[in-house]
């Protein structure tokens, strides 16, 4: 449930807390990430405590609110990796999903934005 953002900091300019929020039989992670590209990353996740089910979803968006892609398994859809799947470029284009982390995430986005942003000053430590 604690994330670490230490691999992906050179790619990461700004981010809220990934404080997890207690809640009878919830845990919720809400969070926010700017790249370098300017490009965020809207997380939600909510660990259900009774059953162990993991709800998520990762929207990645340009920074005119444009989906580049989303990850969810909020709700079941036609295929074969249901409740899992992904939206890739529009919400009409859905694809099948392996269940998904933060972590896998942030892997896909770091192989996604040009690595010539790297020069430029990280302002976010882990």
């Amino acid at each position: 449930m604690r994330h670490s953002l230490t691999p992906f900091s050179h790619l990461v300019t700004a981010a809220t807390p990934l404080e997890p929020n207690e809640r009878p039989n919830l845990t919720q992670v809400p969070g926010r990430l700017t790249f370098i590209d300017q490009s965020v990353l809207h997380i939600r996740e909510n660990y259900v405590t009774d059953t162990g089910k993991i709800d998520y979803t990762y929207q990645w968006q340009t920074d005119d609110h444009r989906l580049i892609h989303r990850w969810d398994n909020a709700h079941g859809v036609d295929l074969p990796t249901s409740p899992h799947h992904q939206h890739v470029g529009s919400e009409q284009n859905i694809q099948p999903s392996e269940p998904m982390t933060l972590e896998k995430i942030l892997s896909h986005i770091a192989s996604r934005i040009n690595t010539s942003f790297a020069d430029r000053p990280r302002l976010i430590s882990d």
